[in-house]
Order: C-alpha cells, then sequence, then structure tokens
C-alpha cells in the first residue's frame, strides 16, 4: 500500500500530551537509498512509514512499515535522529490519515492520502517485459515516458497535416480524444496514411535536375577540344 504525504505543517508546541505514545522520526540509507522512518508505538512494537527521500517533506511517498522492537524509541543504530516526542491520530481512515506528531520544539501535523499501486499482473508484465529486453526495471519509467512523448509528437503531425489537407473540414478536437486512447503503434498507422496523402498532394521537389542539352555546334567542339587537352591528346 502506497501513501503519499499531502501536507506537512508546523505550529506551536502542545502542552501536556505526556499520556500520548511516543513515535521517532529517523533519517536512514541503505541500498534503495535515502529516506525517512516514521515509527509510531503500538502497543509492544513500532509501527509507521517509510517515507523516501531525502527530505521530510509535502509530495514524498511513502509505505507502511512492519512491526519493529521499541529500542527505537532509544536507539538510533546507523540512524540519524530527526525528530521524536508523542503522536496523536486526528484522522485514521482507509484513504486518508492525518498525524499529529508533538514534537519538542513544535507540533508538526503530517497529512497522509492513500495512492493505489499496480496490479500484481501489470507488475509482472512489467518485470516480463524488462527481463525479455534485458532491461534493468528502474528504466521503465524513462520508457513509458519516451513513449508518451513520441505518441504526443506523433498526434501533433497527424493533427498538422490534417489540418493541411482539410482545412475547415479536419475536427480536430474529435481526432485528438479518439487517439488519445491509442497505442503509439495504432496512432503510426494513422499517421502514415496522412503522410502518404500530402505526399500525394505535395510530391517533394527532385533532389537534382538534369542539366539541359547544349544544341550549339561550336560549343561542343570547343568542349571536346578542352577535354582533349586534358587527356594530353
Amino acid at each position: 500500500m502506497y501513501w503519499q504525504l499531502t501536507e506537512i505543517t508546523s505550529a506551536a508546541p502542545t502542552p501536556d500530551v505526556t499520556d500520548a505514545p511516543r513515535f521517532v522520526l529517523h533519517r536512514h540509507e541503505d541500498n534503495a537509498g535515502v529516506h525517512h522512518d516514521l515509527r509510531l508505538e503500538d502497543g509492544n512494537c513500532l509501527l509507521g512509514f517509510r517515507v523516501a527521500g531525502e527530505a521530510f517533506e509535502k509530495g514524498r511517498w511513502a509505505t507502511e512499515k512492519m512491526p519493529h522492537p521499541k529500542d527505537w524509541l532509544e536507539q538510533d543504530r546507523d540512524a540519524q535522529r530527526v525528530l521524536e516526542g508523542r503522536y496523536q491520530w486526528r484522522e485514521a481512515g482507509p484513504r486518508q490519515r492525518e498525524l499529529l506528531l508533538f514534537g519538542q520544539h513544535a507540533t508538526v501535523t503530517v497529512r497522509f492520502e492513500r495512492r493505489d499501486a499496480p496490479s500484481v499482473d501489470t507488475v509482472r508484465a512489467l518485470m516480463e517485459l524488462a527481463r525479455d529486453h534485458s532491461l534493468d526495471h528502474h528504466s521503465l519509467a524513462g520508457l513509458v515516458e519516451d513513449g508518451l512523448t513520441a505518441r504526443r509528437n506523433a498526434i501533433a503531425r497527424f493533427c498538422g497535416l490534417s489540418r493541411e489537407l482539410d482545412g475547415d473540414g479536419f475536427d480536430e478536437e474529435g481526432w485528438r480524444a479518439l487517439l488519445a486512447g491509442m497505442t503509439l503503434r495504432q496512432v503510426g498507422k494513422r499517421l502514415h496514411a496522412v503522410e502518404t496523402r500530402y505526399d500525394r498532394a505535395h510530391p517533394p521537389e527532385p533532389t537534382s535536375r538534369p542539366e539541359p542539352l547544349d544544341h550549339d555546334h561550336d560549343a561542343r567542339e570547343n568542349r571536346a577540344q578542352k577535354a582533349l587537352k586534358i587527356l594530353g591528346a
């Protein structure tokens, strides 16, 4: 389950929260990179969130953590302690949560919103695609961006050529809505058809033109003599 930090605000510290459960916020780096571990006391263990990124800030993505021992409240191990204190849930719904962190110098409000994750079938299809093409799965996001850019450019070219061919009769809004739901391959087929129409309507200029024949007998003779001189005849 994925969550996103949609709001983080800070206010003056709240007094008299000694009965609330404890929390600690650690900055940590492992093989997956720098992240923040927000650990929340829950009975005999710690629950909480792993927040990706260099900073604990609005817009970061988070995943729920597995239970951890409570000694993290006292020990930092190889992590850096950023904030500690008491906490309270203001809202704890299935898709939205709001947490109050009562630190020594401020009360921080953190709002989480649930983000739907890809299905198992989708993840498997992506991993198989990466394997079949000998790709690192971390490159898949960049490939998706490249594909979206290529499709956007193909649609723009399709509309530009169609406007040139059909003028006011071209329904650009309708075609864009239709093409938006197609794959790049499908858009490419329609673009090819339009390019063929355009080339027929506007044949390209030849890259070279034959020189006109010289019908002047004396001029031909002069050129022949010059050629013989060059050859040393």
